[in-house]
């Protein structure tokens, strides 16, 4: 019983026996029926690439989408905050001052001097000079204000 499992076949019977033996591993020729198979297996695979591509590109046009979305209502919302501010700013006590009207009227004949003479900016230096001094008061006005 217990004898012919213990006995070992010589290693050359072995080998003889393993090569002579048609190998399962060994694939037969296909048949025509099989190139339809591998035709509609590739068929499915193209349609899976496909489908795959065009789920990927369906997201990023969402994704597109919502981005710009958040854009368009991130910019309206900047710009109800920048008119608030700028209402509140001329609502201010500043811009009812007396001397706000002469620093803005200083800043635009500043301004109108420089273009005049455009690249001989020194020419200007009276009317720079008035517009730095009414800011400074301005400045003063306000931290004494507050």
């Amino acid at each position: 019983m217990g004898a012919s499992n213990s006995k070992q076949e010589p290693l050359q019977d072995k080998l003889v026996k393993d090569t002579a033996a048609p190998s399962a591993k060994v694939r037969e020729l296909p048949a025509a029926g099989t190139q339809s198979v591998n035709s509609r297996d590739l068929s499915d695979a193209v349609e899976k690439e496909v489908a795959k591509e065009l789920e990927r590109i369906l997201e990023k046009q969402q994704h597109d989408q919502l981005r710009a979305k958040e854009r368009q209502s991130s910019t309206a919302e900047l710009l109800s905050e920048i008119r608030e501010l700028s209402q509140q700013i001329n609502a201010g006590p500043a811009a009812q001052s007396p001397s706000f009207a002469e620093a803005v009227d200083a800043r635009n004949r500043a301004a109108q001097c420089l273009r005049n003479n455009e690249g001989r900016a020194l020419d200007c230096w009276k009317e720079v000079s008035t517009f730095k001094s009414l800011v400074a008061g301005l400045q003063r006005e306000f931290v004494a204000s507050n």
